[in-house]
């Protein structure tokens, strides 16, 4: 494979390609002196081929937390588990049916919500040269964990589009936007605009995407981060 053809595959979220992904967050703007939080985010991806074209995707997000607002602490903090089922891995326009399971992983209280959560997931990625785009939809409320702590019933939409160029280049635009429904009135949206560039680099025969992004919180509850810097590696240790 070429770096043109890696940077395509890794612009699809719902793409047949197993990588193991970290990325570093420098959260700015936090609490009344704008603290930075740092969060490493391990998040591996496995594809499993099913009968015919379709197949499984798992998705994994293990953060790993630094935290000086609200609260000086660091450890981990809650694992999210997305597995997803895509009927159709020959198609240009991918659909995933699956749900998020985040577990009550954290090892202080700051660093997570202290409750399990599940709920359903929609992801679609519509891929083409120079341009793939989608979106996803996810709600999770939770259903056990610490009585003491409040409840989840968050909405995650989060859609996205990438720019392939030359050379294994790729630019993209995005919006992780979160509503919270059981947050205080003002507090519900958080609005991120996530603008980054990325570039696939060849090792012998492995393939590595470096990637550089800027996040502008365009809303977000009063004190969380303003704005962040993120750093990525994604090595892609297997394709079918």
């Amino acid at each position: 494979m070429t770096v043109d053809e890696v940077a395509a595959e890794l612009a699809n979220p719902l793409a047949p390609v197993t990588t193991l992904a970290g990325n570093v967050r420098a959260e700015m703007g936090n609490g009344p002196e704008d603290e930075t939080n740092y969060q490493l985010r391990l998040q591996p991806s496995f594809f499993k081929p099913l009968a015919g074209e379709s197949a499984l995707l798992v998705r994994t997000v293990l953060p790993l937390r630094s935290t000086d607002w609200p609260a000086s602490s660091s450890g981990l903090g809650d694992i999210s588990i997305i597995p997803y089922y895509v009927p159709d891995t020959t198609s240009s326009t991918f659909i995933g049916y699956g749900g998020a399971l985040i577990l009550p992983s954290a090892s202080e209280d700051v660093l997570g919500s202290g409750k399990w959560a599940a709920g359903p997931a929609v992801l679609i990625a519509k891929t083409g040269k120079p341009i793939t785009w989608g979106g996803l939809v996810q709600h999770v409320w939770s259903f056990a964990g610490d009585a003491d702590r409040a409840d989840v019933s968050v909405t995650t939409v989060q859609p996205f589009i990438t720019y392939l160029l030359p050379g294994g280049w790729a630019a993209n635009l995005t919006s992780e936007t979160v509503y919270n429904w059981n947050t205080v009135a003002g507090n519900e949206w958080t609005v991120p605009l996530t603008v980054g560039v990325s570039k696939v680099v060849q090792f012998g025969a492995e393939y590595v995407n470096l990637g550089l992004a800027y996040v502008n919180y365009l809303e977000h509850p009063q004190g969380t981060t303003e704005s962040e810097v993120r750093l990525s590696a994604t090595y892609v240790w297997r394709r079918p």
